[in-house]
């Protein structure tokens, strides 16, 4: 090819045809700056291929964890109500301290807990913390997860408050009255350990300020955390729902 362009040079040199070579030249320059404009092209468009290809692998991975946090969000909805439930039974029971307390209120009393929500962020941390964040079109998108981390900082600031407050609050007053042999099993082996283990005294616990005060604290801390849970909820559908309709473009 270079070869039959030389012969047409000479050609038009030997000529001296210098209007028609000077035309030729001009079409062999725009020759070559289309070839490097479409090379420039194909380069870009296998450039762009490389990073939509980066950015979905980033939102299946950022779509997994979100979709975990669904499930464990959903799971703390189901249970925090119950929760608020459990306390509000033992405030309740508090006033049949007088009639005795059948097994079923002791059962009440001993049922009372917590529930901790295991969250992830480790995808969207790493994306924040780089210029990753880039890879994702979706302007929306990236508004989104930027503003996460703070909600999922306050829900779990408020749950640990929570957790922070049973363990260190409820439970010793807790344990002042009832014995934790009323936890173990009825299995034969315990026998022994429940002959001699110290009786619980439930109308005692019931009839202690503190106590009850601690409990209707946990109530209130459930109940806003409740709120909460359902509030970062919302924000983890609205984002996992963008992710699945950008994975499916």
């Amino acid at each position: 090819m270079l070869r039959f362009f030389r012969k047409i040079r000479r050609s038009l040199l030997t000529d001296n045809k210098f209007s028609k070579y000077f035309l030729y030249a001009v079409g062999e320059i725009m020759l070559v700056v289309i070839g490097i404009l479409i090379a420039l092209q194909i380069d870009n468009w296998n450039e762009g291929r490389k990073a939509r290809q980066s950015e979905k692998q980033l939102l299946v991975s950022l779509s997994e964890d979100f979709k975990y946090n669904l499930v464990s969000l959903e799971t703390s909805l189901d249970e925090i109500p119950r929760i608020i439930e459990e306390y509000s039974l033992v405030v309740e029971h508090a006033g049949d301290v007088k009639n005795g307390l059948s097994e079923k209120i002791k059962a009440d009393i001993l049922n009372t807990g917590f529930i901790r929500t295991v969250l992830v962020d480790g995808t969207l941390s790493s994306v924040l913390g780089s210029s990753t964040l880039d890879l994702i079109r979706n302007d929306s998108l990236k508004r989104l997860l930027t503003s996460y981390p703070a909600r999922l900082k306050n829900y779990k600031e408020s749950e640990n408050d929570l957790i922070e407050y049973v363990i260190g609050v409820q439970r010793p007053l807790f344990r002042s009255y009832v014995s934790l042999s009323d936890f173990l099993l009825d299995e034969p082996r315990f026998d022994k350990y429940k002959a001699v283990a110290p009786e619980s005294d439930y109308e005692g616990l019931l009839r202690n300020r503190e106590y009850l005060n601690s409990v209707i604290g946990i109530r209130s801390f459930n109940t806003s955390l409740l709120n909460r849970c359902r509030e970062l909820h919302g924000y983890t559908l609205d984002i996992s729902r963008i992710l699945e309709q950008e994975l499916t473009r």
